[in-house]
């Protein structure tokens, strides 16, 4: 059966070797973070509010004769690792291993154009993975529901596996825009009626980088036992039309990241002389944000200058959301 329907996909994509498709990866903010609790096995529960911006990277997917997935960066050697654990190619056969069909049973190359920060906490690598299964997952869902017999919500469970098995922030990647997230990354709530963020978003990148895996040690260190909690401030939130996101904004990874890295604390500080009901600290790595209404647009300026003299990147962006599926 696999090696049928590998067959079959080699047909259908024959005719659109030379057509690339096109899908912006979003860079994520995390509202809140909330830590409410700890697996057996070490992986902490998190209770957030994410939302996507459109400070992005491109991706362009172009399917081929090959039986091979080529990865192209732009710019050359903005990744120092191998291409074969990149997110963006792991994503690739994770998607068909979801189906449980041949990793490659049709090769793609893969063009990465590079914007968002890494190691900033920004989500970027795992966007740039939930932009290539919606890229598959747009092409092939018809095909695969109709020759495998899968419902909708069948379907959209394999995708999900898929997304988990390259990282827990991939399922959210994934759908993007404002969503709840819990669980380690895997259960995600889209908020489909609440109003993003009307004003700007600014993020600042301190040169500072806040490894995840030295962060989540040190976070251990500091906080040995993590009791069971809720946040009800999330759990509430799916039964509200409106948000007042400045009241959600906190992080529980802040003191520790500020431990590791006093350069975001310093950051951190800019902003909140000048956004002091609004700025806080996405993901636990170094980047932070700020939400800036219309008429603090000034402000936004002033800051942005600010942390440019201090030699760190300032990024002027808008919420967003992926495109729907055509």
């Amino acid at each position: 059966m696999g090696k049928l329907l590998a067959g079959q996909i080699q047909e259908l994509t024959r005719g659109d070797v030379t057509a690339p498709a096109l899908e912006q990866a979003l860079a994520k903010i995390n509202i809140r973070l909330k830590v409410v609790g700890r697996r057996a096995d070490g992986y902490h529960l998190l209770s957030m509010l994410n939302c996507t911006t459109d400070l992005a990277d491109d991706i362009e997917l172009a399917f081929s004769d090959s039986a091979e997935v080529r990865l192209r960066l732009e710019p050359a050697g903005i990744l120092n690792e191998p291409p074969e654990r990149n997110l963006a190619v792991r994503a690739y056969h994770a998607f068909w291993r979801a189906f449980d069909l041949p990793e490659t049973p049709v090769g793609c190359d893969i063009l990465l154009r590079k914007r968002i920060p890494i190691g900033a906490g920004l989500g970027g690598g795992s966007s740039d993975a939930g932009a290539v299964l919606r890229i598959l997952a747009r092409t092939f869902k018809t095909f695969l529901q109709v020759e495998l017999g899968l419902s909708d919500e069948s379907f959209d469970h394999a995708i999900v596996q898929a997304a988990l098995s390259c990282g827990a922030d991939v399922p959210y990647a994934y759908s993007g825009g404002m969503c709840i997230v819990s669980g380690i990354g895997e259960e995600v709530t889209p908020l489909p009626s609440a109003e993003l963020w009307r004003g700007d978003v600014g993020i600042i990148v301190p040169s500072t980088p806040v490894p995840t895996a030295a962060f989540y040690a040190l976070y251990r260190a500091n906080h040995p036992n993590v009791p069971a909690t809720q946040d009800r401030n999330v759990r509430d939130l799916k039964h509200k039309g409106r948000i007042n996101l400045l009241r959600l904004i906190e992080n529980d990874f802040e003191p520790d990241v500020l431990q590791m890295a006093p350069e975001v604390g310093r950051a951190l500080a800019m902003a909140r002389e000048v956004f002091p009901n609004s700025a806080g600290l996405t993901g636990c790595g170094s980047a932070l944000f700020v939400l800036a209404s219309p008429s603090e647009e000034g402000g936004l300026s002033d800051l942005e200058r600010s942390v440019s003299v201090a030699g760190m990147g300032f990024y002027r962006c808008s919420m967003s959301a992926p495109s729907p599926e055509a």
